[in-house]
């Protein structure tokens, strides 16, 4: 069992010898997913997270020295139909290619992720994030993760899903 005091996250920008980790379990999980990527693709995309704009951004996970997981968030519009709710004219930030090494998942290792991925994009000025699902829903909608719309991506039928990042205001109008 992991122990969060055990655990700490970072910036893979400020982590540079862990690049080539991270972009093998890029690839890894584009093959697993049927998605056409190469190894070179996913290092050439991922240089862009270790640049000092704001997003795109991948956090790692680190126990010790070593990487354990890691989340992306990027930054890009969805083409699709005007029956989408997804604002046209805005590049939303997306949660993408979270990923936790076998022997550390089930131990809320993606949860600490993705809390710390949700963080980053407040700080960043976001006030939703949206990511695409094929078998892991269930796992998204548990933490307030609601179903937008179903597509296809890859040749796969996924779920396009978001969450608010903006604080619940729960003030009465008396308390105004």
């Amino acid at each position: 069992m992991t122990k969060k005091s055990d655990l700490k996250v970072q910036l893979l920008q400020h982590l540079p010898e862990h690049f080539a980790q991270v972009a093998a379990w890029h690839h890894q999980e584009c093959e697993r997913q049927g998605l056409q990527s190469t190894l070179a693709i996913r290092q050439q995309r991922l240089l862009l997270h270790v640049q000092h704009n704001a997003i795109p951004k991948t956090i790692i996970a680190l126990q010790g020295k070593a990487p354990v997981g890691c989340v992306s968030l990027v930054n890009y519009s969805y083409r699709t139909d005007s029956s989408v709710l997804i604002p046209a004219n805005s590049a939303n930030v997306w949660l993408s290619n979270l990923y936790v090494v076998n022997e550390k998942r089930q131990q809320g290792l993606g949860n600490l992720l993705i809390e710390a991925a949700k963080k980053y994009a407040q700080d960043f000025g976001a006030s939703e994030l949206w990511l695409s699902a094929a078998e892991f829903t269930d796992y998204y909608q548990k933490r307030g993760w609601e179903i937008v719309r179903k597509t296809r991506l890859g040749g796969r039928q996924v779920n396009v899903m978001r969450i608010n990042l903006a604080p619940v205001l729960l003030a009465s109008a008396a308390n105004l």
